[in-house]
């Protein structure tokens, strides 16, 4: 694979397993891993903010929420 593309490609593939995990078992550090692991998140701060809104506008949809 392209050096130019094989960061990008494993991080993404990175937060998609994550995701999967996060979905299929829930949690909010599984969520927050998720994020964090995202090439268009990538920092705590961001992450942390963006998991408790995510969660907060879908809670009614979550069980383990």
């Amino acid at each position: 694979m392209n050096p130019l593309y094989a960061g990008l490609t494993a991080n993404v593939t990175a937060y998609e397993e994550l995701a999967l995990e996060a979905a299929l078992h829930g949690g909010r550090t599984r969520v927050f891993h998720a994020l964090l692991s995202h090439p268009l998140v990538a920092q705590y701060e961001y992450a942390e903010a963006l998991t408790d809104r995510l969660i907060a506008h879908n809670r009614e949809h979550l069980a383990w929420a």
